[in-house]
């Protein structure tokens, strides 16, 4: 995939204890270990600016990186805290090899329990090896299986993430979206809610990139580069969103496994197709079908253009984060409130549009807002 991916990994080491398997317990030290050594290499940004003989180009990323962070802080409201404020220097091009499984005959993810976490559809390793171990013990229990490498990670809140040389090597646009979708990661997490959580870090990172460099930074190549980026990732969702409708009617007709294959073999090279002619993908995006890869996707490309609508500008994109935050925390289905919440804001930018009364417009306003205290009382 060309598409770097991202994930929001627990500081498992604290986890340790909770955990009775023995082979799940080795991996949760491993893991904590591993995540251990990339915080003890923190090094302060500030103190790495100060050095006189520093590399242009990496001044001029850490500064950036320093901008984008002040800026989520103060203007889109996200937890800074001491995040991003410290470098730590990775091996290779992955700080994470990701891997996911699910079965053949439905879109249904195979997942793993956490203590805080919750139940999500990946398991992250820090050794690539490790991770095709996994993944073999998996395919031959019949599951589509994929690995594939994350740049970045969060501790959700837990210690304060250092930015990582990989995520540095990243150009601009995509290193002030990883920094924002992380960012996001530590100010909400829902347990339980991975394809929500990481659609709307997506939503997050990419509309507060827009937000960064046609406003805060006045970069106009940038910003035209993170409108694109937003629009085709948008665009690539809702295509795949198609091809699991049509997967999951397919799965519905209970087909035997030969006739079930051509078929959804048929489908992913079809939806390869429109990816290319849409110029938003590639046809190994889809190609060869996996369950796994797609529910991975997914995960991070669900509903994007219902979060897209919460916010109408760059403007009005902190209050839409702020009500996505307070709105979803205790959520039963945070989702619905993404949804209930772009209604609102509709119909809210209707009354605007038609110029109706100073009367009207608090009215609609505090429609709003009761709608959030509802969907927290119910909490």
């Amino acid at each position: 995939m060309s598409r770097r991916t991202r994930l929001a990994v627990a500081a498992l080491v604290l986890a340790t204890g909770a955990l009775a398997a023995c082979s799940r317990a080795v991996y949760v030290v491993r893991s904590g270990l591993a995540e251990a050594r990339i915080l003890w290499r923190r090094e302060p940004i500030a103190e790495l600016l100060a050095q006189p003989d520093l590399d242009a180009t990496f001044r001029r990323r850490l500064e950036l990186a320093e901008d984008v962070r002040r800026f989520g802080g103060a203007t889109l409201g996200l937890d800074v805290d001491g995040r991003y404020a410290t470098f730590s220097q990775v091996d290779g091009d992955a700080t994470v090899w990701v891997l996911s499984a699910a079965r053949r005959d439905r879109l249904e993810p195979h997942t793993w329990w956490w203590p805080v976490i919750g139940r999500v559809p990946y398991q992250g390793f820090f050794d690539r090896k490790a991770a095709d171990r996994a993944a073999m013990d998996l395919a031959r229990r019949g599951l589509d299986v994929d690995v594939r490498p994350a740049s970045a990670f969060s501790t959700l809140g837990w210690f304060a993430d250092p930015l990582l040389s990989t995520t540095v090597k990243a150009p601009p646009v995509v290193m002030a979206e990883t920094i924002l979708h992380e960012l996001f990661h530590a100010t909400l997490y829902v347990p339980g809610e991975t394809t929500f959580n990481e659609s709307a870090a997506m939503f997050v990172g990419h509309r507060g990139a827009i937000a960064y460099f046609c406003g805060t930074a006045r970069d106009a190549a940038r910003c035209t580069e993170a409108h694109a980026r937003w629009d085709a990732l948008r665009a690539h969702g809702r295509i795949l969103g198609r091809y699991a409708a049509r997967l999951r009617s397919l799965y519905a007709r209970g087909e035997r496994p030969a006739r079930r294959e051509a078929e959804r073999a048929a489908l992913a090279a079809a939806t390869g197709r429109s990816l290319v002619r849409r110029r938003v993908g590639e046809a190994d995006d889809v190609v060869p079908p996996n369950n796994a890869r797609l529910l991975s996707m997914l995960a991070y490309e669900t509903e994007l253009d219902g979060f897209d609508r919460l916010a109408a500008s760059s403007d009005a994109l902190p209050a839409a984060i702020a009500g996505l935050v307070r709105g979803a925390r205790d959520a039963a289905d945070p989702f619905a409130v993404v949804r209930d919440a772009e209604r609102r804001a509709a119909r809210y930018g209707a009354i605007e549009e038609r110029g109706a009364s100073p009367t009207e417009r608090d009215a609609a306003a505090e429609g709003v807002a009761a709608g959030r205290l509802r969907r927290r009382a119910r909490g």
